[in-house]
Parts: structure tokens; sequence; C-alpha cells
């Protein structure tokens, strides 16, 4: 299993009216807290999609717990794990300080350009372990 940690502050655009962030936020949040692990771990998104690797996202739960707020920074928490030979586990926890927020169960996909699924690299796979 790879681990990483990502900070992200709430934007104004991303709240309603009384200050909360909007529930829809936290799908984009987890999408780039699954990019920067990726990144750290030397495997890009934009490579993977360059070589006709796709990675879309097959299953998505979100647990909301606590709201944040506009200008809140939030440390997310991400842990990805294979799951056999052409999908990747990240579950990842949202915090503020040390309030959970959110925890999330994102399930990625291995796929061509035309949707067949293939192998994860092998060198990604590796990287995951």
């Amino acid at each position: 299993m790879a681990t990483g940690t990502h900070t992200i502050r709430v934007r104004y655009g991303e709240s309603d009216q009384m200050g909360i962030a909007h529930h829809a936020s936290y799908i984009t949040w987890l999408e780039e807290c699954r990019i920067e692990l990726l990144r750290s771990l030397g495997a890009s998104y934009r490579d993977l999609e360059a070589s006709g690797v796709m990675m879309p996202v097959i299953e998505l739960n979100v647990r909301y717990r606590r709201s944040l707020r506009f200008d809140d920074l939030a440390t997310c928490e991400t842990i990805a794990e294979a799951k056999g030979p052409s999908r990747v586990l990240f579950r990842t926890v949202v915090k503020h300080g040390e309030i959970v927020c959110a925890e999330a169960e994102v399930t990625v996909a291995s796929v061509d350009r035309s949707g067949r699924p293939v192998r994860i690299p092998p060198e990604v796979l590796a990287r995951l372990a």
C-alpha cells in the first residue's frame, strides 16, 4: 500500500451561502488527492494517459461527518491499494485539524482508450505495493 497526504483549502466557489463546503467539492478534492499521490510515487496521470492507460472511477463512496467551511485548511490522508491487475482502491480521510470531516473510498479501473480493461503498468503496481 502507498500513502500520501495532501492539503486543500476550501475556496469560496466551493461553498454555499452559509460558507459550508458543497458536498460535490469533495469529489474534485478526492481526484486531486489521487493524482498527487501517484505523482509523489513517480507515476503521473498524464504519463499514464499518454501511454494509453485511462483510470476512470468505477465506484465512489463518501461518508460526510462534519462540515468544512470556506477558507478551512483540510488535510487529506490517502492510502492506495492495488486490487488485482487492473483496479486500485484509494481510501481518503479528510480532516480539519484532528476532526474527521469525511471518509471516502474511490475505486478506479485501468482501461485502454476503447474502455477495455488492461493491466496496470508493472512499474505503477510496484510503486503501490
